[in-house]
């Protein structure tokens, strides 16, 4: 796909990234209202199954408060600059995750380098260096590329290393914002712990281990599988190609080749804020979550088969987790962690041609 194209299907797109405050506000006070109730529900019941119950209920909140403060740092959410700004690092406080580590992680690489090896989540290694890693780094990965891994991978590679403590593998050079975010996150979280801690400590039943265990640790669990969950069906499929070369990438990528429409019933659509019509937010992330799915739908008529579209299964899912392990970033295909090819090419070798040759109006290689 051609610039020009991306530009008009973005043109196409523009009618939806319309915005309405007092929706934004209201989508955001029932969330948290839920998310009060099913802590304290976690946290006061008695009965062992509601507990449980409720602390994943709590968990799958934070997924949708979540994606209410990604849209505030893409400035989607409202029709404040200033707002959307308060509302975003607010809503990323559950999650606890800093807002300005997000913006550079997620806004200035993620969106503009798409699926670069090394530089967005569920980023896939070759055979070569799976095979040069310690034997139990090379369980880790099986452990990450297993559905039992999902949570522990967004919680070490992605929350721990990127979006939490301001370190120089995220920015270069750190500014004060980023330590005053990081302050943020870290005095709600002892404020909520110490919160829970106290409650626990009236409540006999319960005690304060109890609480920050229901209240805080099996909610943020559940939050982090979501996440990796979420993230790894948005961009790993047996059609999606990576890539290890930033040239080939801006030549090749068109949004749509790199994002999967994973289509499920439409009561997950409206408890996750829409966050799986995926490839409408790539191509105009100014989208709010309450116009996505009506973006997806005209996106889809524009595409019609070139994007890649499926029906979430758990069969398919677990189909695509033991298939795309490692990547052979020279034939763009998927492998297994023995090496074996199990997917056709991600890219055409016409297109693969195409790339390597000199733009028009570029200079050829002396």
């Amino acid at each position: 796909m051609n610039r020009v194209e991306l530009r008009e299907l973005r043109t196409a797109l523009e009618g939806y990234t319309k915005r309405s405050t007092a929706l934004a506000c209201g989508l955001l006070m029932i969330d948290l209202a839920v998310y009060a109730v099913a802590v304290a529900g976690a946290v006061y019941l008695e009965n062992p199954a509601l507990k449980v119950l409720c602390a994943i209920v709590a968990g799958g909140v934070i997924s949708a408060i979540f994606v209410i403060a990604h849209d505030a740092a893409h400035g989607a959410y409202t029709d404040s600059k200033m707002l959307n700004k308060l509302i975003g690092r607010l809503a990323f406080l559950p999650a606890l995750h800093n807002y300005s580590l997000w913006q550079i992680a997620h806004n200035r690489q993620h969106h503009r380098v798409t699926n670069l090896k090394g530089r967005n989540s569920w980023s896939p290694i070759s055979k070569a260096e799976y095979d040069a890693l310690p034997a139990w780094r090379r369980m880790v990965e099986r452990l990450y590329r297993s559905p039992l891994g999902l949570g522990a991978y967004y919680l070490v590679e992605r929350w721990w290393k990127d979006k939490f403590f301001p370190t120089r593998r995220v920015v270069k050079r750190r500014q004060a914002v980023h330590w005053l975010d990081f302050a943020l996150v870290v005095a709600y979280l002892a404020t909520f712990l110490g919160g829970l801690a106290y409650v626990g400590a009236l409540l006999p039943q319960t005690g304060p281990w109890g609480a920050v265990l229901w209240g805080f640790v099996v909610p943020f669990a559940v939050w982090n599988s979501a996440m990796g969950f979420t993230v790894y069906l948005q961009h790993t499929n047996l059609g999606v190609p990576w890539f290890d070369e930033l040239d080939q990438l801006l030549r090749l990528n068109g949004q749509h080749d790199v994002t999967v429409h994973v289509r499920f019933p439409r009561w997950y659509g409206h408890i996750s804020h829409d966050i799986m019509e995926h490839p409408a937010h790539h191509l105009a992330p100014k989208i709010p979550l309450y116009h996505l799915k009506q973006a997806q739908d005209a996106l889809a008529g524009l595409l019609g088969e070139r994007m890649i579209s499926e029906r979430f299964t758990p069969r398919g899912f677990l189909r695509t987790m033991a298939r795309c392990k490692l990547y052979d970033y020279k034939d763009h295909k998927w492998l297994d962690f023995e090496g074996r090819p199990t997917s056709e090419r991600t890219v055409s070798g016409a297109r693969l041609k195409a790339a390597a040759a000199p733009a028009v109006g570029e200079p050829k290689a002396a």
